[in-house]
């Protein structure tokens, strides 16, 4: 389910430094709460002690060195806004797996399983001052990137997404309980949870010092990949192409009735029949394995698995033509958009 490489434009080196200044940000505080912080991140075991997890997902902060670099800046720059926004996506993560009731991600217990939800509540607040505090502290970098227009820029695009993301959780949750949920309301809410790459890819403009064209640019470029991937996050939920077996995380979405692409297409387009025997199963409180048998076979009957994927290949269309009013070189431009790619079908 994560991306666990680079993405073209930035190097291994440039993967390890970012993975060093994060570690440096969350290992800097000293009380048992941070330790609980680098568990979920994937450098430490429950009792706090250094051990590394299976590959963590790093493409948000990637992304920011990537259209950073594009846009003529260094890493140096961009470091303090690609932790935040790599930490606004984990406080995130940890709030979903409280939420999604995920007993495990990345192979191992989440944070609430582990030390229960109050205190992963704690955690996912605390991860998501901290990525604040990181765009804060580049006051005390040189000019320009101490300039507060710069740093408020970073802060309200960054806060803007956060939002976004915490409307559509709540849309989500609300569609649960709901039958019939239409494919535009589907395409919305994942856009809402594409905003934070949008943030990324518009944090690394800011801090080259791109101008007003270019962040609009950038922002819709990784909003749309943003919402590609969320879409086909719940696409590889229904159908998972690694050895046929959904993880925790996937089961989670599904059995918590979240409702996706497909299966909004098959009770728009689907028989009266096919409308009803999903209406039954999405009134259930709880989906079991059968359910989702019996869903990816009704979605399979209404052709829902292709609609699905040719709205998410008209998505990442989206985010590459996008890139044409950067003005970046033709090779960044080429580097980005297989960034695009690589990001939308790792989700």
């Amino acid at each position: 389910m994560s991306f666990t490489g680079t993405i073209p434009g930035i190097t291994a080196a440039d993967s390890d430094q970012f993975e060093s200044a994060l570690m440096t940000f969350v290992g800097a505080r000293e009380l048992p709460l941070y330790k609980m912080m680098a568990y979920h991140l994937g450098w430490a075991n429950q009792n706090g002690e250094p051990e590394r997890s299976a590959a963590q997902d790093r493409s948000h902060g990637h992304l920011v060195l990537a259209t950073c670099r594009a846009a003529g800046g260094s890493n140096e720059s961009a470091m303090p806004y690609a932790i935040a926004v790599e930490l606004v996506h984990n406080f995130i993560l940890v709030h979903e797996d409280v939420q999604n009731a995920n007993t495990e991600r990345n192979k191992r217990p989440t944070i609430w399983w582990s030390w229960g939800p109050a205190q992963a509540i704690n955690a996912g607040d605390g991860i998501h001052a901290m990525a604040r505090i990181s765009i804060f502290e580049q006051r005390n970098a040189p000019p320009p990137v101490s300039d507060p227009r710069r740093i408020s820029m970073a802060l309200q695009s960054l806060d803007a997404a956060t939002l976004e993301v915490c409307e559509g959780e709540y849309l989500d949750i609300s569609f649960q309980e709901r039958a019939a949920v239409g494919v535009e309301e589907i395409v919305g809410v994942a856009r809402k949870h594409g905003a934070l790459l949008g943030a990324a890819a518009k944090l690394g403009g800011i801090a080259a010092g791109s101008e007003e064209a270019a962040l609009n640019a950038l922002e819709s470029f990784g909003v749309a990949v943003g919402t590609a991937r969320n879409l086909n996050i719940d696409l590889k939920a229904l159908w998972p192409d690694e050895e046929n077996v959904r993880d925790e995380v996937q089961r989670g979405r599904l059995q918590s009735k979240k409702k996706s692409i497909a299966t909004a297409h098959a009770i728009e387009n689907g028989s009266p029949s096919t409308r009803r025997r999903l209406g039954e199963i999405f009134m259930k409180r709880v989906l079991d394995l059968s359910d989702l048998d019996e869903v990816t076979t009704i979605l399979a009957e209404t052709d829902s698995k292709s609609f699905s994927e040719k709205r998410i290949a008209d998505l990442t269309g989206q985010a590459i033509s996008a890139l044409a009013d950067t003005g970046f070189s033709d090779g960044h431009v080429e580097a980005l958009t297989q960034s695009a790619r690589q990001i939308i079908r790792s989700a």
